[in-house]
């Protein structure tokens, strides 16, 4: 896995992309703490974390058409240096009636997200191909997402202790601003053939949704990732509530639970690298959703926190691998010129699955309780294993 740094574009691609989400991550932590102290609303805590998921459904798919129009490695660059604008001007919120600003920051800087996403994700197979190394560098990428969630929320949670909020907001802006540097660095130029003139913009998004609807393997992988995300959404709205009212435990148990959930990510990124080279795609997703299933199923009926740190840790692997087969099965069966459209469609329905699953288990946890909420919720993750059938073999 980590043979595919010797390609230096990608190594600094993926720097840029630790980087970057360090900053996301310490941010995450950071400013709903800051509106909870400026306003003491829970209301708007939660609105500051909710602002992030509407750009996804609004811009995404029509972001997709730009990231496949423009220069690839541009776009990143323009993107992180426009984020880094949006995160800083939260530095001028010191009292509650100046809170709209960071909302409007969170949701600019999302709405960014959804441009460099898709651009980065389509950069990736360009330089290290749709082989071997494809799936080696989605593995490495899930080993810095790991590395990210374990040690960036405990970090942000540090940082604006000891800092306050202004220093998480610096840092933030300055992790945008080295990846913007790094990723000017590459060396890879594209081809006059891998930029066709534009068509009509409607006429490309067309292209795209045919593409994903047309494609073998890519509507079922879609469904798939739909009905896991509308389950794992609804335990994730359920998690504080769980530590609060069943675990009765405090705050610092959730940053216990995401380092255990971290080091899941850890040791899952090399397990995918095995896993996906030697299964086909359809095992690999039908036993990696089955075993979250179980995982889920077990970790929040059990109601100790010493199983559930432990349990928390068996959630990387099997999650991991199943996010990096629906990235490399992504890539590998769309064209270079379409990928960015066909990625930001995939980030819609998670999106628009990740919404659907937190209001619904927020609802039914009100209704029927939290521990049967989250069996539920698990059962839909089982379901979408069960919907894995649906893709083809091979």
């Amino acid at each position: 896995m980590l043979g595919v740094l010797r390609i230096r574009d990608y190594r600094l691609v993926a720097a840029g992309q630790l980087l970057s989400s360090l900053g996301d991550w310490l941010l995450l932590v950071a400013a709903p703490f800051y509106v909870l102290r400026l306003t003491g609303s829970t209301l708007a805590t939660g609105a500051a974390l909710a602002a992030e998921t509407v750009p996804a459904l609004l811009i995404g798919p029509f972001a997709g058409v730009f990231a496949d129009r423009w220069d690839r490695r541009r776009t990143m660059v323009v993107t992180d240096l426009l984020r880094a604008g949006a995160v800083a001007t939260m530095l001028l919120v010191h009292r509650p009636g100046q809170v709209w600003l960071i909302y409007v920051a969170l949701i600019v800087e999302a709405g960014f997200s959804q441009f460099f996403t898709p651009a980065r994700k389509a950069l990736v197979p360009v330089l290290v191909g749709r082989g071997p190394r494809l799936g080696a560098a989605n593995s490495f990428a899930a080993l810095v997402s790991g590395t990210v969630q374990l040690v960036g929320g405990p970090l942000g949670g540090a940082l604006y202790v000891a800092f306050g909020f202004t220093a998480v907001v610096a840092v933030d802006t300055a992790t945008y601003l080295v990846s913007a540097v790094l990723i000017t660095a590459i060396a890879h130029r594209p081809a006059a053939a891998e930029s066709p003139p534009p068509r009509r913009f409607t006429a490309e998004l067309r292209a795209g949704a045919a593409h994903v609807r047309s494609t073998p393997g890519l509507p079922p992988l879609f469904a798939v990732a739909g009905v896991f995300f509308l389950g794992n959404a609804a335990l994730t709205a359920l998690l504080v509530p769980y530590i609060g009212t069943v675990l009765r435990a405090t705050a610092g148990t959730l940053g216990l639970l995401f380092s255990a959930l971290g080091v899941g990510y850890l040791l899952g990124a090399p397990v995918s690298r095995v896993v996906t080279a030697r299964l086909s795609p359809r095992t690999t997703t039908i036993a990696s959703l089955a075993a979250l299933g179980a995982v889920f199923a077990v970790t929040f009926n059990v109601h100790h926190t010493s199983w559930d740190l432990a349990l928390f840790t068996l959630i990387g692997p099997p999650a991991v691998c199943f996010l990096v087969t629906i990235d490399t099965y992504l890539a590998r069966h769309t064209p270079d010129q379409l990928l960015g459209r066909a990625t930001s469609a995939y980030t819609v329905v998670q999106a628009a699955a990740t919404l659907t699953g937190m209001l619904t288990g927020s609802a039914l946890g009100q209704h029927i309780g939290i521990t049967l909420t989250m069996t539920l919720a698990a059962a839909t993750i089982a379901a979408s294993a069960a919907t894995a059938f649906l893709i083809p073999r091979g």
